[in-house]
């Protein structure tokens, strides 16, 4: 189910099946505010209001002008867009929400942005995530094609151009 931080507004992916009874104790990956949600007793019942049925699309990287930047650009499309500072942020929030599309710099602290795409690409859980690296250190054909062999879907350079990201997240996500 989504479910909105009541804080910060961040939204994201939980499991209720991951949890015992009808409420649960939620730390906000984003602003670490801890609030409860009830959970309901049946399928039905667990589905949220937040759950639009959106994609769910993580940004990640370092560089928080950067990750602002894509989200202004990405909040015309009818996603949920979430976002991490380093691999470690990164790799909880895929755990916790499984987006269908992350955004990945390869230059960020903590796990690396390839080792987050060898480490996607290496569990079966994870297949069904698409992946579009972003680079603004590593440019050119080489990259572009190493960054394919590790399992990416799509790569661009940062100095892209709004629309040439939009249609390529349009793409990956089908819509």
């Amino acid at each position: 189910m989504v479910i909105a931080c009541p804080a910060c507004k961040a939204r994201y992916r939980i499991d209720p099946a991951t949890s015992r009874g009808v409420q649960a104790k939620v730390k906000c990956p984003e602003c670490k505010h801890v609030f409860e949600v009830t959970l309901g007793d049946g399928e039905d019942s667990r589905r949220s209001s937040a759950d639009d049925g959106k994609p769910v699309v993580l940004v990640v990287d370092d560089a928080r002008f950067f990750r602002e930047t894509i989200k202004d650009i990405l909040n015309s499309l009818p996603v949920n867009l979430i976002s991490a500072a380093d691999g470690n942020e990164a790799w909880q929030k895929i755990e916790a929400l499984q987006p269908q599309l992350v955004l990945l710099d390869l230059n960020i602290p903590g796990k690396s942005g390839k080792d987050i795409l060898q480490d996607l690409r290496n569990n079966a859980r994870f297949n069904q995530i698409k992946v579009l690296v972003i680079s603004g250190v590593e440019r050119g054909q080489e990259t572009s094609v190493a960054v394919r062999l590790l399992g990416a879907d799509d790569f661009i350079i940062k100095s892209f151009k709004p629309s040439e990201l939009l249609s390529r997240v349009s793409k990956l996500l089908g819509i």
